[in-house]
């Protein structure tokens, strides 16, 4: 008999499921390795580095934000790429925290993507600069970097701010105190914030550096010069470094450069997440495929996240990078950059020539080296996968490194940061966000509403007609008294709901969105 209580029943739950939201679940870090702060699963990162500059016009500068509405073609056009490549997270370089990000993350969380924010740009003040410590580091960029955390510490797919990119470029040859300190100081003075705010989510907050004076860098960021200070370690460590550059090596022990890497971080014993958060060297020695010169196979990559040493020491990797820069690798390797130039580090290419994604649309074009990332990400699960109950840190791997001698503690020096208050706390209201379901925008027009209740009220009806009426047959005549009695009722609708949060997962994305304010593991 047909049952209108429980057919409502089903139709209430699949129009719960219509109104909800579209979201990945926030990472935790729980010793060096980034687990999904629900189902508590390891996440390795597989990511790119993300600059689309196009070809021409006024958008071909070098530190612009792109990730605004006013863009929307534009990274529209590059996300479906993202997911064939099979990435899960993505580098933004540069950030205005003034504009709207909300429909970009949102398309991103639809695509199950992670982001890295950069705290600092590239505008007066707006990064640390290659003074000597401590006028490298300026009340303005302590007030943008607040402004970038208030912005983006909402959405649930952000996965860690960046402080700064490699500084230590800009001081002297073995000097890496020269702004370092300034570098560490701005990122103490923003992990002290984010704590100080209940309404943010407390995204870990890290920084990136080149590959020079590698030791005492690394260990400088896992130090505290003051034992007291619990913000003055860096929570996570990005490394840019170019090591793999033989392109005739196709088995681990042929790397050279990449084991030497290995053995550095082998002696370290360091207890907070490494990315490798750009790779690819580029050279000669790759193959030369459909006419295009120097193509990187990316054994790296198959290496980074299959084998057992290198996951123990990493926990995930930046391919660089997404789109070649033609104002940087036009001069030496013309439009279409088939010859091989040592700027060609796109994995693509934006065409036509002359394209400015103002009134000239760019089109990508993926390189043969695109499709060797694509395969070394798609076939990454060879090691099986820690959860964060089962993973245990070793003890060598606890603690803080030691602080190298060359440099001071902070509080050897009087910062013009200091005189700057913080900014106050936005309120709950402003970081209380979600993105609408299957929209990839906060917000949703009532018409996609309407086809969301439609049809998960479809759904709903097919799940009661199955489980209840027996559509193929069955030997009992199910009735109101049998579909409504005690525990097989509950049990079914329980299972039911189940049925429906599951599919909504596995269609929309669906994840809850939880801050336990409580928990001992770092929420990402």
């Amino acid at each position: 008999m047909f049952s209108l209580i429980n057919l409502f029943k089903y139709l209430t739950v699949g129009i719960f499921m219509a109104s909800q939201s579209t979201a990945v679940n926030p990472l935790e870090i729980k010793g060096y390795k980034f687990f999904d702060h629900v189902s508590g699963d390891e996440v390795v990162i597989k990511g790119i580095d993300y600059y689309p500059r196009p070809n021409d016009g006024k958008l071909n500068f070098n530190s612009l934000d792109y990730f605004t509405d006013e863009h929307r073609d534009l990274w529209k056009r590059d996300i479906a790429y993202f997911e064939e490549l099979g990435v899960n997270a993505i580098r933004l370089y540069a950030v205005d925290p003034d504009k709207n990000h909300d429909s970009f993350m949102c398309a991103l969380q639809a695509a199950n993507i992670y982001v890295i924010v950069a705290l600092a740009r590239e505008c007066p003040h707006c990064a640390i600069t290659p003074d000597q410590v401590p006028h490298c580091y300026s009340k303005e960029l302590k007030k943008q970097g607040q402004a970038v955390i208030d912005a983006f510490a909402k959405y649930s797919n952000t996965l860690a701010f960046s402080a700064g990119n490699e500084v230590n470029h800009f001081a002297p040859p073995g000097m890496p105190q020269w702004n370092g300190i300034c570098q560490k100081k701005f990122l103490r003075d923003m992990r002290e914030y984010i704590a100080s705010c209940q309404s943010l989510r407390k995204v870990p907050i890290g920084l990136i550096i080149a590959d020079t004076d590698r030791t005492q860098n690394v260990l400088y960021y896992n130090c505290q010069s003051d034992p007291r200070d619990k913000y003055e370690n860096a929570e996570w460590l990005g490394l840019n470094s170019y090591v793999m550059c033989d392109g005739t090596g196709k088995i681990y022990e042929e790397a050279l450069g990449l084991k030497a890497l290995q053995k550095s971080f082998d002696s370290y014993n360091y207890s907070i997440p490494v990315l490798m958060t750009e790779f690819g060297c580029l050279s000669d020695s790759f193959p030369e495929i459909d006419g295009y010169q120097g193509q990187r196979t990316f054994m790296q990559a198959k290496w980074m996240m299959n084998q057992p040493e290198l996951r123990s020491l990493f926990a995930g990797a930046f391919g660089f990078e997404y789109s070649i820069e033609k104002a940087n690798a036009a001069q030496e390797s013309p439009y279409p950059f088939k010859c091989f130039g040592k700027q060609n580090y796109g994995i693509g290419f934006f065409e036509p020539e002359n394209c400015n994604d103002i009134n000239i649309p760019c089109k990508y074009h993926p390189l043969p080296s695109f499709g060797f990332l694509k395969e070394a990400y798609n076939h990454s699960n060879e090691i099986p996968f820690t959860t964060v109950d089962s993973f245990s840190i070793p003890r060598e791997r606890i603690g803080r490194s030691q602080c190298p001698k060359s440099f001071k503690p902070l509080s050897s020096f009087k910062w013009e940061a200091d005189s700057a208050p913080f900014s106050s706390c936005p309120t709950e209201q402003d970081t209380d966000f979600v993105c609408q379901a299957h929209t990839g925008s906060s917000g949703g027009g009532f018409f996609d509403k309407l086809i969301r209740i439609a049809f998960w009220g479809l759904i709903a009806t097919i799940v009661y007609f199955l489980r209840h009426e027996k559509p193929f047959g069955n030997d009992k005549k199910w009735s109101e008294t049998d579909d409504t009695s005690s525990e097989g009722s509950s049990s079914n609708y329980s299972t039911s709901l189940l049925a429906l949060t599951g599919m909504g997962k596995k269609y929309f994305h669906y994840q809850a969105i939880e801050s336990d304010s409580s928990s001992d593991d770092m929420e990402i």
